[in-house]
């Protein structure tokens, strides 16, 4: 999928997968250094309908292919046998400006996605080839859902997860809260259009039908975004399996310069792992394997791959010199049953990989086998769907004709294993309460006192993990995401004093220790623009090397008082969470280590901390705003 520069330098940094530069499996992409593809010029502009336009009845096609003399327009369809054919929908000569048009009878033809392929030549040895995106919602339903029959890769396993993408997507920045992350787990995004989150600005990720669409564009001005879905979180859950194990899916891919499908799969290295596991030192050093089951290179013309139905399918042992050269090989779709491309109609990509081999499949025929590598045999392999533009290796891309946009489309994805896993293999965990907001003050020069994406911290009820880091040189917070890594309006503002604390751990661990090990000390903390109608707001403190007694208040936007409680705090000794309850001034048994607000509705509040007693600094560690029921 990717190809590595320093991969040694990648792994001892940081134990993934690596990419760079393009290499000798991809000779297309070396521009100056193959005549390949030099008869292809773009000649042909769409002129109606829209690409990617929803169509159903009779469609007239109307385009321009200026210098050309002869048009050729076909689609698949599902008649003519098992795999369907072939239709020609016009061959037609071409007026002397170019321009031709032709009724296509979208009732006849599959429902969903649909792709138009255009060609024209001109007499003279030039000619181009235009791929028309459509979304047929007429038609034929054909194959669509995963079938009931198992494959037969898959033989002796069993079924361990499934997704039709029926229904709504379940995506998220690094996964927390959904089946999948919107980034490459681990780090290493190499698409040169921005791998997006689903709710960012081009919104990448859409269900239609039984469909996913993974939509690439690049809006005038904009470095533009495409997407990629991760069946592993940031904090090593998710779908990941063992040996045996049999990956499948079905996609439909574009043909278009610079475009660059993919399904492919890696094991799971460090990821998830506590730097304190004895077998951390081992795992981060062992290697990579990135097994590529397809991947779709887009496009005609010189510097482009010209592949036709051809596709990569590649083994990559990252970071291990002592496994030889990787094995790959380009299947040619035109050559298999169906003899249809990747571009023309759906196909099902299938891997299995046993103890003893490695195998890739095209609708269920073997088109690759090697030996199991050693890492594959002994860490889980996850699996990652994508949809990348040109990317880090260079390749050229151009899709101005097609208003530069493009669309991946995926059917289903199913993982079959056949070793025992947990009852709750596949579902997506649940911590604390949804949507929370959750900001803890930090310091980069204290990265004990930095949150990670994957740490969980807070009481049992309102615990979470995605927390912000609101480092101690700033004094705004804004751009704050919730649990589920979906951006959210609130802000946070230090309004007094910034001095930041680096406080004790008092009994906690792992991520509580993490909030409570920094703060700001005696200050008052504005949180605006709530969004939720009712919400609680939950208040963590933190303290020196010795203990104090306090108040922390909750003030309204004109700084009138709204409720407060009395805290004393210090040490814990098994890092519970204790919750302070008594009202401002009392005295109390402690120690206490929040204080929760309950039941508000104002947009915008301050929380005050002052002391009363201790040697301590007193600090705001940390603070939630938390959804409630109204």
């Amino acid at each position: 999928m990717v190809k590595s520069l320093a991969i040694a330098a990648a792994f001892a940094l940081s134990a993934l997968c690596a990419f760079g530069a393009a290499n000798d499996e991809y000779p297309e992409f070396r521009s100056g250094e193959s005549t390949k593809g030099e008869e292809y010029v773009q000649a042909i502009k769409v002129l109606a309908p829209q690409h990617r336009s929803e169509v159903r009845g009779n469609v007239t096609v109307e385009f321009e292919a200026r210098g050309m003399k002869r048009a050729l327009a076909r689609c698949w369809r599902h008649v003519g046998g098992a795999w369907g054919s072939d239709a020609t929908l016009a061959d037609i000569s071409l007026k002397p400006d170019g321009r031709g048009r032709f009724v296509f009878r979208a009732d006849d033809f599959p429902a969903g996605p649909t792709t138009i392929r255009i060609e024209a030549i001109d007499g003279n040895g030039l000619r181009d080839y235009c791929e028309l995106q459509l979304y047929n919602l007429g038609g034929v339903p054909w194959r669509q859902g995963i079938p009931k029959a198992d494959p037969p890769g898959a033989r002796g396993m069993k079924l361990v997860y499934k997704d039709d993408f029926d229904g709504p997507l379940s995506i998220s920045p690094d996964g927390r809260g959904a089946k999948y992350a919107a980034h490459k787990t681990g780090g290493g995004d190499f698409s040169g259009w921005p791998f997006s989150d689903q709710k960012g600005d081009c919104m990448p990720f859409g269900q239609q039908g039984t469909y996913l669409r993974i939509h690439a564009s690049k809006p005038a001005g904009s470095k533009g975004c495409t997407g990629i879905i991760s069946s592993l979180r940031s904090d090593g859950t998710g779908v990941a399996v063992p040996v045996p194990a049999y990956f499948e899916c079905r996609l439909m891919c574009h043909s278009a310069p610079g475009s660059w499908g993919a399904f492919w799969t890696l094991t799971k290295g460090t990821i998830g792992m506590n730097v304190d596991d004895p077998r951390y030192a081992e795992t981060k050093n062992a290697g990579c394997d990135e097994l590529d089951v397809i991947e779709c290179y887009g496009g005609y013309g010189k510097g482009h791959p010209n592949h036709g139905g051809k596709y990569g399918v590649t083994t990559h042992w990252w970071g291990q010199p002592q496994a030889g050269k990787p094995p790959h090989a380009f299947p040619d779709a035109m050559q298999m049953a169906g003899r249809s491309s990747w571009s023309w109609t759906f196909h099902t990509y299938g891997l299995a990989i046993t103890e003893t081999d490695t195998v890739y499949y095209f609708d269920d025929v073997e088109v690759l086998r090697h030996p199991t590598g050693p890492v594959t045999k002994s860490q889980d392999t996850w699996f990652l769907i994508n949809y990348a533009i040109a990317g880090i290796s260079g390749w050229p891309y151009d899709l101005e004709r097609y208003g530069n946009e493009s669309d991946m489309w995926i059917d289903w994805v199913r993982v079959y294993c056949g070793r025992p896993l947990p009852k709750d293999f596949g579902e997506v965990p649940s911590v604390g309460v949804k949507g929370s907001i959750g900001v803890n003050f930090s310091s980069k020069a204290d990265p004990a006192t930095v949150m990670r994406l994957w740490d969980v911290a807070g009481d049992a009820a309102t615990g979470q993990a995605g927390w912000n880091n609101a480092d101690a040189s700033a004094r705004r917070f804004v751009g704050l995401l919730d649990s589920c890594g979906s951006k959210t309006s609130v802000s946070v503002a230090v309004e007094k004093s910034a001095r930041f604390e680096t406080c004790e751990s008092w009994g906690f661990r792992g991520g509580d220790e993490r909030l409570h090990r920094g703060g700001i000390a005696e200050s008052r903390i504005a949180v605006r623009d709530v969004p939720f109608r009712k919400w609680d707001l939950v208040v963590h403190f933190g303290a020196g090397v010795n203990g104090w007694t306090g108040d922390v208040e909750l003030l309204d936007r004109s700084g009138r008082e709204i409720a407060s409680r009395a805290v004393n705090f210090g040490w814990i000794g098994d890092g519970r969470y204790v919750e302070a309850t008594r009202g401002k001034g009392a005295d109390s048994d402690g120690p206490e280590c929040f204080a929760a607000f309950r039941g508000l509705s104002e947009k915008d509040v301050a929380v005050r901390l002052s002391k009363r007693g201790g040697k301590g600094a007193v600090a705001v560690a940390g603070v939630q705003v938390v959804p409630s029921a109204d």
